[in-house]
């Protein structure tokens, strides 16, 4: 057993706090996924909505963009593994597994998103990088997670994902010159829309396949 049966676990359905031990003595599967929100609301999409919050004349009360942005990517991520198989992509992604993981995410967000880029683009791309990357670059959504959430998490800086925090779209992409920009506070509302769309699926079970991987997810959880 990894984790003490007296460490918080989350929310329980009665909005009291709720421990490991009594998780792992819970067999309702429809108990077990609402408990994986309440968890996920609580320890990640309410404390980061706390970044996006706006006072009583409509200005942020924390202005933090980047750790906003971050924390979406973060966020994104998280939801793969929630609802994708986790065996079917180690086994089938050797080397890109965290990109197999997200893009499913990116598509429901906006199908946008999985375009394949133009030539115009790739174009674009290559002056900025000073290479080609056609090979690991096939959606636009493989842009962001390569070039802004892996240059985030190791640097805090991203090169050919930028941000405007100003920008009346949640992102822009630049055909010509190769890149993209996004509002991190947009992109958060959309995310969070993709959110809850996702987790009334898995509890209406109307994803029988989201709904099998977010129970063995939960499950991972408790060993």
């Amino acid at each position: 057993m990894g984790v003490p049966d007296k460490t918080y676990f989350g929310e329980g359905l009665d909005g009291q706090p709720i421990f490991y031990g009594d998780v792992r003595a819970i067999t309702d599967d429809q108990v077990k996924l609402q408990l994986l929100k309440n968890r996920v609301d609580v320890f990640l999409i309410k404390q980061v909505e706390e970044l996006n919050k706006k006072d009583e004349k409509n200005e942020l009360k924390v202005w933090s963009p980047f750790p906003l942005a971050v924390m979406t990517l973060l966020a994104i991520e998280t939801v793969g593994h929630i609802i994708g198989d986790m065996d079917k992509i180690k086994n089938e992604n050797e080397y890109n597994q965290s990109k197999a993981i997200v893009t499913p995410v990116y598509q429901l967000i906006d199908v946008e998103l999985s375009h394949k880029p133009t030539k115009d683009f790739y174009e674009g791309f290559e002056k900025i990088h000073g290479t080609s990357d056609k090979k690991s670059i096939k959606k636009y959504s493989d842009v962001i997670h390569k070039y802004q959430r892996n240059t985030f998490n190791h640097g805090y800086q991203a090169k050919g994902v930028y941000l405007n925090h100003r920008q009346k779209a949640p992102w822009i992409i630049n055909e010509k010159e190769g890149f993209l920009i996004i509002n991190p506070y947009l992109f958060w509302d959309k995310f969070r829309i993709t959110y809850e769309f996702i987790f009334q699926n898995v509890l209406n079970s109307k994803e029988k396949e989201w709904q099998k991987n977010a129970l063995n997810y939960f499950n991972r959880l408790l060993i």
